[in-house]
């Protein structure tokens, strides 16, 4: 009778402690996950205390006094035994161990294909040159220029998104405290928007496309019901994983916080895969759940990085079996450190460097994966890695004392290049780099684009000869110089032109094609016939300056 009062009098409070607890801890009520397991057993073992008060009384008397503990009855020990085993067989219930295939396998089947054939040449234009350092220092700067609001609010985390076709950096403005909060209920006044492309395109949008005034609500810097994690935990998701809360625009940039559902695929608690998101109106709070299959087409990432990142590697380093990877360590390869995007025919793509077992500076191929659907892909280059890449960059304006950023992987006249760009001490962009992967000897760096692409260009003619296009077609136009220079390698002269209006076309042609070549300048109008093949740089096969008659 006096065990049962006990446990009476324990559940009430007992009770208050995991309504507590879940409001604020938002504890995922299902023990595939580990928060919601290590709830539910604590609350197990405080029931288990409750109902064994007077014996675990003794027990601590006897330990406090230094005296041997002694289990003072079989139910003692037997609820002991029950909770460790229970304990110690949840967490070895899902080790590589026992399952290292299903680890293996979460990734799905993996493509290997040739990166030339299936990666396009990049668009100047479309480079991405703002990476999320540089897109919140430029965010902060804008905010700064209002006063008022920069006191009331600060610029939340940034998500890369496309929006029309167009790369651009967005973050919510959130509260800067629980009082700012109090005072501003009806939400923060609009978002900031940067442009992944064009530094000078900062956005402090407080407008819809109808005019009407933008106020977010639903925030993480929002207290009680307008923190959106809460929101999201509590409108039906309270048994669901939910992690990687981004914020996203729709097609007409209306904002919205995009979540991932998730669960456990492998075991009882591992192997965390997403199966789908939910969406909340930033502004209204209205929340939709999708599957991965059904999610709207503006939604950019369904996929956390870090769950690829995890499943990738699980793919390369249970390649064959567990046991190989504490002994022979037979053909394991991992990615390299750290992950970047990339933007291909409309979708996103995490992508990262893989090498062998071993961790050296040079990569066995790259991995592309789906940032919606997950389905990656396998191109197998040797080369560089990323940190070896940036080394080198950093080493060619080793003088100015610049550093690079993470590199972004692109196809430059049928080579993979890393491009990366280089900002001073204070974290302004000064010069862009791109560095060959299979030899990271050649390097390209300049104050622009086009000049870093030119002289990287140079770089690697001048280590063989032009490469000729045997296909292509034949195409021909007139137009204006905008960008003239020239160049020797193996004792040869050649030429390099940028149209006016054509920046993302580079011509390149040897001095023999026309004696013209060498007295042209900038402005002239010329005529010129190209090879329109799949490389970046055209090779010109006829020149004639119109400035000159003959």
């Amino acid at each position: 009778m006096k065990r049962l009062r006990n446990v009476l009098i324990t559940i009430v409070p007992l009770i208050v402690l995991f309504l507590v607890a879940d409001y604020v801890l938002l504890v995922p009520l299902n023990i595939r996950f580990e928060e919601g397991f290590s709830l539910f057993f604590g609350l197990l073992v405080i029931a288990m205390i409750a109902y064994f008060y007077e014996d675990v009384k003794y027990m601590l008397q006897d330990l406090a006094k230094g005296h041997e503990v002694a289990f003072p009855s079989k139910k003692v020990k037997a609820a002991f035994i029950v909770l460790v085993v229970i304990y110690i067989g949840y967490h070895v219930s899902s080790l590589p161990v026992f399952f290292s295939q299903q680890y293996r396998d979460l990734i799905g089947e993996i493509e290997t294909k040739e990166f030339v054939e299936e990666i396009p040449s990049v668009d100047l234009a479309k480079i991405p040159i703002v990476d999320e350092a540089y897109a919140r220092r430029l965010g902060d700067k804008k905010l700064g220029e209002d006063v008022g609001l920069g006191s009331q609010v600060y610029v939340g985390d940034f998500t890369l998104i496309s929006m029309k076709d167009e790369l651009f950096w967005v973050a919510p403005l959130e509260h800067t405290d629980i009082i700012k909060w109090f005072v501003n209920r009806e939400g923060t006044p609009g978002y900031i928007m940067v442009s992944a492309t064009d530094a000078q395109d900062v956005r402090l949008v407080q407008e819809d496309a109808q005019g009407n005034p933008i106020n977010l609500k639903y925030l993480e810097s929002g207290h009680f019901g307008d923190n959106v994690k809460r929101k999201v935990y509590f409108d039906g998701n309270m048994t669901e994983g939910l992690t990687d809360f981004s914020f996203e625009l729709d097609d007409e940039g209306r904002p919205y916080w995009v979540v991932t559902t998730y669960t456990k695929r492998v075991g009882i608690n591992g192997g965390s895969d997403a199966t789908g998101v939910v969406i909340v109106d930033a502004q209204t709070g209205e929340t939709t759940k999708y599957t991965v299959d059904d999610a709207p087409t503006w939604i950019d990432r369904i996929q956390p990085a870090q769950f690829v990142v995890d499943q990738i590697n699980d793919w390369g380093w249970y390649v064959n079996g567990f046991l190989n990877t504490l002994f022979a360590k037979k053909g394991i390869i991992q990615s390299t450190p750290g992950m970047n995007y990339m933007f291909l025919d409309g979708e996103w793509y995490f992508y990262t460097g893989m090498t062998s077992a071993g961790a050296d500076e040079s990569t066995t191929g790259f991995m592309l994966s789906n940032t919606r659907t997950k389905e990656t892909t396998f191109y197998k280059i040797g080369g560089a890695t990323e940190t070896a890449a940036m080394s080198t960059a950093e080493g060619k304006v080793q003088n100015f004392g610049y550093s690079s950023s993470f590199p972004l992987l692109l196809n430059i006249e049928n080579e993979p290049t890393y491009f990366m760009t280089l900002k001073d001490k204070q974290g302004l962009v000064k010069q862009y780099a791109f560095v060959n992967v299979k030899d990271y000897s050649i390097v390209g760096t300049g104050e622009t684009l086009s000049d870093a692409r030119v002289n990287y260009i140079k770089v690697m003619f001048g280590n063989g000869e032009l490469p000729t296009n045997p296909s292509g077609e034949r195409k021909s136009l007139t137009a204006s110089v905008e960008r003239f220079g020239s160049y020797e390698t193996g004792g040869n002269t050649y030429y390099t032109l940028i149209l006016e209006g054509m920046p993302n076309l580079l011509l390149v042609a040897p001095s023999t094609i026309s004696p013209e070549l060498a007295i042209t300048r900038e402005g002239d109008s010329v005529e010129i016939e190209y090879i329109d093949a799949t490389t970046q740089t055209k090779n010109i096969v006829s020149f004639d300056n119109l400035n000159f008659a003959q």
